[in-house]
C-alpha cells in the first residue's frame, strides 16, 4: 500500500535569485517538514528548479496526498504561489495549507481566500505537523495553536503558542531535495545555507521580525551547530557556510566559538545579519580573529543616512557617527561588508532620501570590500509599528492576496498619492541594482549578463550621482534580459549560457 504523502510547493521569488546561477534552498518548507517527513512521504516541488512545475505537481498529487503546503513572502512570490494553488485546485480536491511570512502576518485575510483552506501562523514545525496528522486521520484541525481555518463559511483560528525551543528541534531534512541544485559559488567557494538562530531583539519599526519572532532571539548550541555542519560538509562537500541568522552576534562568545570552530575545520563563513550596536561590542582583536578564521562577509542594516530617520522613524540603534566608526574598521580587510538601505519610509522627505543615497555611494568609495545590493523601497509589513502608523493615517492596504503581489522592494507602493515621487524612487531602485561588485562575488547568471552588468555599472552610477533618471529605456531592456535568462536556464535551475 502506498504511503500517505504531503506535497510542498516553493514558488518563484522574483528578482532575489536573478543575479546568481542557482537559487537559495527552500529552507522554509524544509523546516516545515522537520516533524512530518518520517511519518509521511514529503514531495517538494520548487518552481525554480522543476522545469515544468505543472507536470511535476500533477505527478506528485495522488489519492494518498493528505495536503499541499505553500509558502510565500509579501510581493511577487505571492503571485507565483497563487498560480500554484490554482493549479492544485484544478488537479485535485485536497486541503491547501499556507505558511511563511506573509500568511503569518495576515492569517485571517489569507485563509479567507478561495485558494486557501488553512494557514499556519509563525513557526511551522509543530503546528504544521499536528495539522497534517489530523488531516491524515480524517479529523479537523480547528483547535491547533497557530492554525487558522474555514468551516461552513466561518473563519477561525487558535492563538499562537509560545515560541519553539529552536535548539530542541530535529535537524532540517536536507535530503528531501537535491541540494546540488542550491549549492552556490561565493568567491570561488561552494556555499551552503544554514540557520543557527532565529529572531532579533532589536526594535526596528519596519521589520517583520518584531511580529513573526516576537522580538525574541533563540539559538542552537554552538557545539551542536559545529557538529551538524561538519556532518553536512561530508555529505555536500561545501567550503563556506552562509548563516541566514537575523542577528548573529547577539551572543558574542557563542558566535566566536562557531566561526572559530568552522575555521579549524577549514570552513569559511558568511553572515546575513549584523546590527551596528553588537558590532561595536566586538574589539579590533575580535575582528582580526574573525578574519583569520575565514569570515568572508557580513550584512549590516544601515537603512538610512540621516540620524533623524534612523532614530525617530526606523528606531535603529546607534547614530551615523557610530555607523561610520564601525565601517571604518573594515577598511582594508578581506571581509566583504554589505550595507542595506531603505528609501521612502513614512515621514521621510526627499532631501533626506538624497542624503541616504549620498551616504550609500560614500560607503562604496571606502574600498573594494564594500557593497550594497540596491536601494530598497520601503515595504509596509502588517503588524509592524510603521504599518500601524500608516493605518492610522487612513492608508488603504490591500484586502485581497492578489493585491499584495506588487508590494515588494522594487515598487514604492506607499507613495500612491505622489506619482512623481513614486516613479522617482522606482527608477532609483532600478539603477542601484548595478552599482556594486556583486558579480565578482557570486557565480553569475551567464557570461553575457555579466558583461552587460559591468558595462552598465558606470552608466548607472553617473545617472544616480547626477539625478538623470529620465528617460530610462534600460528598465525595459532589463525585463527582457530577465525573460531571456529564464528561458536559457536548464530545468535544474543552472544557467545554460555559462
Amino acid at each position: 500500500m502506498k504511503k500517505r504523502n504531503v506535497v510542498l510547493l516553493q514558488p518563484q521569488v522574483g528578482d532575489l535569485d536573478f543575479f546568481r546561477s542557482r537559487p537559495t534552498p527552500p529552507l522554509g518548507l524544509l523546516s516545515a517538514a522537520t516533524m512530518v517527513w518520517q511519518d509521511l512521504e514529503v514531495r517538494l516541488i520548487d518552481q525554480r528548479t522543476a522545469g515544468n512545475w505543472q507536470d511535476a505537481l500533477a505527478s506528485a498529487l495522488d489519492s494518498q496526498t493528505v495536503a499541499v503546503g505553500i509558502t510565500a513572502l509579501t510581493g511577487g512570490m505571492l503571485r507565483h504561489a497563487l498560480d500554484a494553488a490554482r493549479e492544485v485546485r484544478r488537479l485535485r480536491e485536497v486541503p491547501i495549507v499556507w505558511g511563511g511570512v506573509h500568511p503569518s502576518l495576515l492569517p485571517e485575510q489569507t485563509v479567507r481566500h478561495e485558494l486557501s483552506d488553512y494557514v499556519v501562523e509563525g513557526e511551522g514545525e509543530l503546528a504544521f505537523a499536528r495539522l497534517i496528522q489530523r488531516l491524515a486521520a480524517g479529523a479537523a484541525g480547528d483547535d491547533i495553536p497557530a492554525v487558522w481555518f474555514k468551516r461552513l463559511g466561518r473563519v477561525g483560528g487558535t492563538p499562537r503558542a509560545t515560541l519553539l525551543d529552536f535548539d530542541a528541534l530535529p535537524p532540517i531534512p536536507y535530503a528531501l531535495v537535491d541540494m546540488e541544485n542550491y549549492i552556490q559559488s561565493f568567491r570561488g567557494k561552494r556555499m551552503f545555507f544554514y540557520q543557527s538562530s532565529r529572531g532579533c531583539p532589536c526594535r526596528c519599526a519596519y521589520c517583520y521580525n518584531r511580529v513573526f519572532n516576537l522580538g525574541r532571539w533563540r539559538a542552537r548550541d554552538a557545539e551542536r551547530v559545529l557538529e551538524e555542519l561538519q556532518s553536512l560538509r561530508q555529505r555536500y562537500d561545501f567550503s563556506l557556510v552562509f548563516f541566514l541568522d537575523d542577528n548573529f552576534f547577539i551572543d558574542r562568545p557563542r558566535a566566536m566559538r562557531i566561526i572559530g570552530g568552522l575555521g579549524k575545520l577549514g570552513i569559511a563563513s558568511s553572515l546575513q545579519g549584523v546590527d551596528i550596536e553588537t558590532l561595536a561590542r566586538l574589539s579590533d582583536q575580535d575582528l582580526d580573529f574573525l578574519e583569520k578564521a575565514g569570515l568572508e562577509r557580513i550584512g549590516i542594516g544601515v537603512e538610512s543616512g540621516v540620524d533623524r530617520v534612523r532614530a525617530e522613524i526606523l528606531h535603529k540603534e546607534g547614530d551615523l557617527q557610530l555607523v561610520r566608526q564601525q565601517l571604518a574598521r573594515f577598511q582594508g580587510r578581506k571581509i566583504l561588508t554589505h550595507c542595506s538601505f531603505l528609501l521612502g519610509v513614512p515621514n521621510e522627505d526627499y532631501t533626506e532620501m538624497r542624503r541616504t543615497m549620498d551616504f550609500a555611494l560614500e560607503i562604496l568609495r571606502l574600498g573594494k570590500n564594500f557593497r550594497f545590493p540596491q536601494f530598497f523601497n520601503y515595504v509596509p509589513y502588517p503588524g509592524t509599528e510603521l504599518f500601524t502608523q500608516l493605518e492610522r493615517q487612513n492608508f488603504q492596504f490591500p484586502s485581497r492576496l492578489e493585491d499584495w503581489c506588487d508590494y515588494e522592494f522594487d515598487f514604492a507602493r506607499t507613495q500612491k498619492g505622489h506619482p512623481r515621487l513614486r516613479e522617482t524612487l522606482e527608477r532609483i531602485c532600478f539603477l542601484s541594482k548595478f552599482l556594486d561588485s556583486k558579480v565578482d562575488d557570486f557565480e553569475f547568471t551567464g557570461r553575457t549578463l555579466r558583461i552587460l552588468y559591468e558595462l552598465y555599472r558606470p552608466v548607472a552610477g553617473a545617472r544616480l550621482r547626477h539625478g538623470v533618471l529620465w528617460p530610462l529605456p534600460e528598465r525595459r531592456f532589463y525585463q527582457m534580459l530577465k525573460w531571456w535568462a529564464k528561458r536559457v536556464r536548464s530545468p535544474t535551475g543552472r544557467s545554460a549560457s555559462r
